[in-house]
């Protein structure tokens, strides 16, 4: 089993709405993968949210923010906690 290297990287949030593992990379872009019914992520199929081409399908909007959201919170608390 490969070690989940993006795990170990970077906080990443689950979210059954999305069926999707999301997570900000270095440069605090929001990039997402597929999560599988076990709780894993896919990660060789991950994307960037920016390049989402198809919204319309996405029904909450909301709840991506929140996702969003939550991610950058819980980096700025980890980098001051590091200060």
């Amino acid at each position: 089993m490969k070690p989940d290297l993006y795990e170990q990287m970077f906080e990443t949030l689950q979210s059954e709405d999305f069926g999707r593992t999301f997570w900000l990379d270095k440069q605090g872009d929001l990039c997402s993968a597929p999560t599988f019914n076990n709780g894993d992520a896919d990660y060789d199929q991950w994307d960037y949210v920016s390049e989402w081409t198809e919204l319309e399908e996405i029904v909450d909007l909301g709840k991506l923010f929140d996702i969003h959201r939550h991610l950058v919170q819980n980096q700025m608390k980890n980098q001051l906690e590091t200060v």
